[in-house]
């Protein structure tokens, strides 16, 4: 079986799995990419969609990217591929963009394939529109494939998951997520990277081409500062709240993760890599901090996560998480 040869590698598999489920006739009305961020699931969802609304009159394993439906879904204005997504990132998909989606599902398709429709990340869902999706999952329309992208599957509703077919997306392979980084990336630290994106290779790409691991150095020398009661908590709580909440709220979340780490262990090279020379100061904070209390901090991130799309003041909730972490660190000892 021919697979494309741009098909990220640890795609192979499930890609090789639904193209013989579309060959049998038997590719299920809806399906739910599933797993961690950085795998590239809505790269994978968005080459799907193109291969279901492809005019190519056999079926490839890829869309044939020359016929005028591909050429649409690439320009992102096929009329039978349609997209839901957040109005702005870190807000809810709200009850609106769901009931569009219904009513465009009933509709005869405009070309020779079926209506594809993405919703990504479909945890974003608020519960009037996840109860609303609810009923077309029960009533699914034959010509039409709904593919649902989330890194937080638990999330959604039992109801919704239970009616998907799953495709799972596993952590990549360090030495194979290593070598598509050297081929891509044109300087940085790769192993750095790797170990700050939890060894997912599109996130850590990110990171090397956004000066991701310069913020994440800066984000610990805060918490330093913090700890050590160096650095003023209403500066530090002002400097996160300039910052996109869902990034600063991860960011977060990585280095509280690694301080744990920390917690527990003196011979963790992989945080020496990703922390570098901050290890030691992070190493002595972590020693005068209650290992399940820093467990509490990190389920105060995924809450204050949760609730960002809200429209909660953001200068609030940084200081909330400002004043936690001072709860939790105490003054150096002299």
């Amino acid at each position: 079986m021919a697979l494309p040869e741009d098909l990220l590698p640890w795609h192979v598999d499930p890609w090789a799995r639904l193209l013989a489920s579309r060959r049998a006739d038997r590719l299920p009305h809806a399906l739910l990419l599933k797993g961690p961020a950085g795998v590239g699931k809505q790269v994978f969802a968005d080459r799907l969609a193109a291969a279901l609304v492809c005019e190519a009159p056999a079926l490839e394993a890829q869309p044939c990217g020359q016929c005028q439906a591909c050429r649409l879904a690439a320009g992102g204005s096929h009329p039978d591929l349609h997209r839901v997504a957040p109005a702005e990132e870190g807000k809810p998909i709200r009850i609106d963009a769901i009931r569009e989606l219904i009513g465009q599902s009933g509709l005869t398709t405009t070309g020779q394939g079926m209506q594809v429709f993405v919703i990504s990340p479909a945890d974003a869902m608020n519960r009037a529109a996840a109860n609303a999706l609810l009923k077309t999952l029960e009533e699914p329309s034959g010509a039409s494939c709904l593919i649902l992208v989330s890194s937080a599957p638990h999330r959604l509703p039992a109801t919704i998951r239970s009616r998907c077919q799953v495709v799972a997306f596993r952590p990549v392979p360090r030495e194979q997520a290593r070598q598509w980084l050297a081929a891509r990336v044109q300087a940085g630290d790769i192993e750095a990277a790797l170990d700050a994106a939890g060894g997912a290779p599109l996130l850590a790409q990110a990171l090397l081409e956004t000066e991701g691991l310069e913020r994440l150095h800066r984000l610990a020398d805060e918490l330093i500062g913090l700890g050590q009661r160096r650095t003023g908590p209403l500066e530090v709580a002002q400097a996160w709240a300039e910052r996109p909440i869902t990034q600063q709220l991860a960011d977060l979340r990585r280095v509280v993760f690694d301080l744990a780490r920390l917690c527990v262990t003196d011979a963790d090279s992989h945080v020496e890599l990703y922390l570098g020379g901050k290890r030691m100061d992070l190493q002595k904070l972590a020693k005068d901090i209650n290992l399940q209390k820093i467990f509490h901090f990190k389920d105060e991130i995924d809450r204050l996560e949760r609730l960002a799309s809200h429209n909660l003041n953001s200068q609030m909730m940084m200081e909330r998480l400002v004043n936690d972490w001072l709860s939790l660190t105490r003054p150096e000892k002299h």
